[in-house]
């Protein structure tokens, strides 16, 4: 095997970065103005249906416009993401705390980045 390989090889079996709060699935900090929300990482149990229910990682307003992706977001919103006080946030709380389309694609972002 040469230098390069073996340098290659090396890289790839580098362990990534991750929070001691995302390896114990109690998730990540995310910020919406002053307000601090939990971002949980996805079970492996849930990967098929998050999968199955196409949930859109790009811009959001498509996700908000069309019935059943607002459904599948708003669903795996109330599963993934939690307020201060731990209760879930829907769709309807994040309108209601003010958040924006960029704020909403972070969020999502957020799910798949600490999900692996």
């Amino acid at each position: 095997m040469s230098d390069k390989e073996k340098e290659k090889k090396g890289k790839e079996e580098e362990p990534l970065p991750v929070s001691l709060s995302t390896m114990l699935g109690s998730g990540d900090i995310f910020m919406v103005g002053n307000k601090k929300y939990s971002v949980k990482p996805l079970k492996l149990k849930d990967v098929d249906e998050f999968s199955k229910d196409a949930v859109n990682i790009g811009p959001q307003m498509f996700s908000l416009i069309d019935k059943k992706r607002r459904e599948n977001l708003d669903k795996w919103m109330k599963r993934q993401v939690f307020d201060a006080n731990d209760e879930p946030v829907s769709i309807k709380k994040a309108i209601d705390d003010e958040w924006d389309l960029t704020d909403l694609r972070k969020c999502v972002q957020k799910i798949i980045d600490i999900s692996g």
